[in-house]
């Protein structure tokens, strides 16, 4: 009897320090979780703007603006358009007048790009595309402060067989030598498809004129000035390093 007594208590002990250690281990990972999570995954928001970018709590290189998203170049476009700085890109085609102006920013550090170039290409408002010459296709270059103006016409949607591409323009942008985005602008209220992704779409707006008016900015990649040989820490002009709090300010 005295031997069966014993084994129970010392199956009960047993059983109360599996039970203690499985608490302790809950809780150890409970508390040490956070601080894994933090770790391993950055703070992203492709919707963020240079004033409401904050920095993630990443170690390592710490961007205040995304990368304007990339989609499909399309089978439309035309190498070596013309340069058409400070023209009237549609060039008397008929049409609803547009004009699309913005800037090129650097998404290292959200400062205006000067040199930027944007080779654009669109339909006409009857929804086709001058494949024969260069009628709404041209390129137009960043002045000083980043900025740049397309002044056109409104693209009208493009009927593909049985598919109906929302109104959009095409874009190459980014600076000679450095890394190039092929991407779209579209704009509100237009049809869906496959390759029109939220944080390229504009909404225009019609002034007094008729003349829809519309502003998108760029964020390409541009390491001008980057000494490799310095490496990350001593090129503070790119990116930063965290932990730091993101002070910089809308430069628009």
């Amino acid at each position: 009897m005295l031997k069966t007594e014993t084994k129970l208590k010392k199956r009960r002990l047993k059983t109360v320090a599996i039970i203690v250690l499985s608490v302790l281990t809950m809780l150890s990972f409970t508390l040490l979780l956070p601080q894994f999570s933090f770790a391993q995954a950055a703070t992203t928001n492709t919707n963020q703007t240079p004033s409401s970018a904050q920095s993630s709590q990443v170690t390592g290189v710490i961007t205040p603006c995304n990368v304007t998203e990339p989609t499909v170049q399309g089978p439309e476009y035309t190498a070596n358009p013309p340069v058409r700085q400070g023209q009237d890109f549609a060039q008397g085609i008929p049409g609803e007048r547009l004009v699309l102006s913005g800037k090129v920013l650097n998404h290292m550090t959200c400062k205006p790009v000067q040199g930027a170039v944007l080779d654009i290409w669109q339909t006409n408002s009857t929804g086709d595309y001058d494949y024969k010459g260069f009628n709404l296709r041209g390129k137009i270059v960043t002045d000083k402060d980043g900025n740049y103006v397309l002044n056109t016409v409104y693209p009208e949607s493009l009927q593909l067989d049985n598919i109906t591409r929302p109104s959009h323009i095409h874009v190459i942008v980014g600076v000679p030598g450095q890394p190039l985005i092929t991407t779209q602008v579209y704009f509100e209220d237009q049809p869906n498809d496959a390759y029109l992704k939220d944080s390229l779409i504009v909404k225009p707006v019609t002034d007094a004129n008729g003349t829809k008016i519309a502003h998108f900015d760029f964020l390409v990649e541009d390491y001008r000035g980057f000494d490799i040989s310095k490496g990350i820490a001593g090129n503070p002009t790119i990116g930063f390093l965290s932990p730091q709090s993101n002070n910089n300010s809308n430069n628009k």
